[in-house]
């Protein structure tokens, strides 16, 4: 049985890097010597190309309806927007600004926040994305090594430039939070993904923007703390969502659980395309969780995040109403992706 009356993976890659041929270049072509961090350093200046066959697929056998496509390290926005318009009924997407740091990597101009949200403005004039993501916009990721760490007072500045041109097109944001284990994340690139606290001014200011927590905290490994800010963050903000496509079972009860958060505040969301492995330890809690681990080396295959995730969702004893509003109603009302039937969800002011 289907699990829900409309199904949106809220956070999908429908783009793959095509690393293989740059490796062999530097001499290596067995994956299992290429460690994540390696290919992090690479990646957003890979060529990448067309998964969506493999998506399509994916999305056919677990009955997922639509996805909303994020570019990320180096995926392109026109590729998505093709994509939109080839599959209109599967697929919407998101913006973020690559134009800008692959020219600040190539040194044709200094990456600034202004010139960042100028591309993006751009790119929302033309009505082919439906909001800004994946995460806020960045300087670029291999040119964090050496740079001076933000401080809070310099990102939270950068962000409400961002978070005014949500304000003046009128979509969400994406908030980054969690790390894979394999890539890294630093302080000098997204500070904000380790301080899920900070947006409590951004909500505040800008209460009419939606905001995704992208993972809801968890994008990999076993520890709870990012997860548990999130929550509260969400509990305090009604324009505060929770993407949860990561989180094991006991995991949406923990959100759920709190009144101020409930069914409301939850989108599905896998990940889907970022190659990141699903663990199995028996006996352990959780005993599956998602986690690159770097003596593996790098998957190779594409990680089947989607039957994962479903299936911790479907034993989630919960009405199913509550459950339609997890697996795409709440994306349906946020991102106003039309739906051709009327109240098919519960209304949610």
């Amino acid at each position: 049985m289907k699990l829900g009356r409309f199904i949106i993976d809220t956070h999908v890659h429908a783009q793959r890097h095509a690393a293989g041929p740059e490796f062999k270049k530097l001499g290596i072509d067995d994956p299992k010597k290429i460690r994540y961090k390696d290919l992090a350093k690479i990646m957003p200046s890979l060529v990448t190309y067309d998964n969506s066959k493999r998506l399509l697929y994916d999305m056919d056998c677990y009955e997922v309806d639509m996805c909303i496509l994020h570019p990320a390290f180096g995926m392109s926005n026109e590729l998505n927007a093709q994509l939109v318009e080839k599959y209109p009924e599967k697929f919407v997407a998101l913006a973020i600004s690559k134009e800008t740091v692959d020219k600040a990597k190539a040194g044709e101009i200094e990456w600034t926040i202004e010139a960042a949200v100028e591309e993006i403005d751009g790119l929302l004039s033309t009505g082919k994305f439906v909001g800004i993501g994946e995460g806020m916009p960045a300087r670029p990721y291999e040119e964090t090594k050496g740079w001076k760490t933000y401080s809070q007072t310099e990102r939270m500045d950068e962000l409400r430039k961002v978070m005014d041109l949500a304000k003046r097109h009128n979509v969400p944001v994406r908030v980054h939070t969690g790390s894979p284990m394999g890539y890294f994340i630093t302080y000098a690139f997204w500070p904000e993904n380790f301080h899920p606290n900070w947006i409590r001014d951004l909500a505040t200011e800008y209460p009419d923007v939606p905001i995704i927590f992208d993972h809801g905290g968890m994008q990999g490994g076993r520890s709870e703390t990012l997860v548990d800010e999130c929550i509260q963050v969400s509990a305090n903000h009604d324009n505060v969502y929770l993407e949860t496509g990561l989180y094991w079972t006991e995991l949406y009860y923990k959100a759920l659980a709190d009144p101020n958060v409930g069914p409301e505040k939850l989108m599905w969301g896998t990940d889907w395309g970022a190659s990141i492995p699903t663990q199995t330890q028996i006996g352990q809690y959780p005993q599956t969780f998602g986690a690159q681990i770097g003596k593996q080396g790098i998957v190779t295959h594409q990680v089947d995040v989607m039957g994962w995730s479903l299936k911790q969702v479907s034993r989630l004893n919960i009405s199913q109403d509550d459950m339609n509003l997890i697996l795409g109603g709440n994306a349906l009302r946020v991102y106003k992706i039309d739906f051709p039937v009327s109240r098919m969800f519960k209304f949610v002011d």
